[in-house]
């Protein structure tokens, strides 16, 4: 493999295969719990109100570090057999698409709380994704060279399923209505089912793991010092001073990305005319409203 750059062939190889299509399933989910969702509530009249504390449940994105040491130290009985790392991203995968399904079938005729409830149920299911993807990437990894690999495949197909949620999707709804649009949405989950099927379990993943386990336990105080804070501490010691500019950095993006979302979501929400007009009529339901 090149240092400089890469080839299409590497991206034809399986385990990046496998990348792109956990990529597109880890962003899939994303926009659905976030500003498409307040497009959907828009159009049915919900008031801005009620739409600015739905955004709410995304906020499961940034509190996803507060469950992440569960997951190192928890099997799941049921997906044992895929191993440690697929089997969690197989039961978060399958909790998402259920779980988008049922919100286009429950639609805002359900009221609101059941609907905010199952978006919340999306979003804690698609950040627990988001982090064994993550751990899977690193761990499959051989080489830094293709770690580099693997995390632009990832980064392509979900800025890939952005695009899907936040532009594609508002022509799905206009022929076939909202409700039906996240049924659809939620079935395409399949595609990080299958990668998950067919991706192999990183061979380090087990000795993670069980390192893991014989720390202390999560529930102890020590245990939990060392789950929570132990990687902050970690950070700062093996890059010293330069850790401080890359977390305002990464700070500073973030503060920019949530800025940019949220006035393009306002000026489109102030007036649910505007997806009326380039994509009308919009129906709710499957079917009809």
């Amino acid at each position: 493999m090149s240092p400089h750059k890469h080839r299409i062939a590497d991206y034809l190889r399986p385990k990046t295969l496998a990348m792109l299509l956990l990529g597109f399933s880890s962003g899939l989910p994303f926009l659905l719990v976030g500003n498409t969702f307040g497009y959907w509530l828009r159009d049915e009249h919900t008031s801005l109100t009620a739409i600015g504390f739905l955004s709410w449940v995304g906020i499961a994105y940034s509190l996803k570090f507060l469950w992440a040491p569960v997951m190192d130290r928890v099997d799941l009985p049921l997906f044992k057999r895929l191993g440690h790392r697929r089997g969690w991203m197989m039961f978060s995968q399958i909790l998402v698409g259920l779980a988008l399904f049922a919100m286009g079938g429950a639609g805002t005729t359900a009221g609101l709380g059941r609907l905010g409830a199952l978006a919340l149920v999306v979003a804690f299911a698609s950040s627990t994704q988001d982090i064994v993807v993550d751990a899977w990437r690193i761990e499959s990894a051989d080489d830094g060279e293709e770690q580099g690999l693997l995390a632009s495949a990832y980064q392509f197909s979900y800025r890939l399923a952005i695009l899907a949620t936040d532009s594609l999707i508002l022509v799905v709804a206009a022929a076939v209505g909202w409700r039906m649009t996240y049924g659809i949405y939620g079935a395409c989950m399949a595609v990080g089912m299958i990668a998950t099927w067919f991706a192999k379990e990183p061979e380090r993943a087990d000795a993670v793991v069980h390192n893991k386990q014989r720390e202390a336990p999560l529930w102890t105080a020590r245990g939990f010092f060392d789950a929570i804070v132990g990687p902050f501490i970690a950070f700062f010691r093996a890059h010293g001073w330069l850790a401080l500019v890359m977390l305002a950095a990464w700070l500073h993006a973030r503060a920019h990305h949530r800025r940019h979302s949220a006035g393009c979501c306002n000026s489109r929400l102030c007036d649910s005319r505007v997806l009326r007009h380039k994509h009308s009529p919009l129906r709710s339901g499957y079917g009809r409203r």
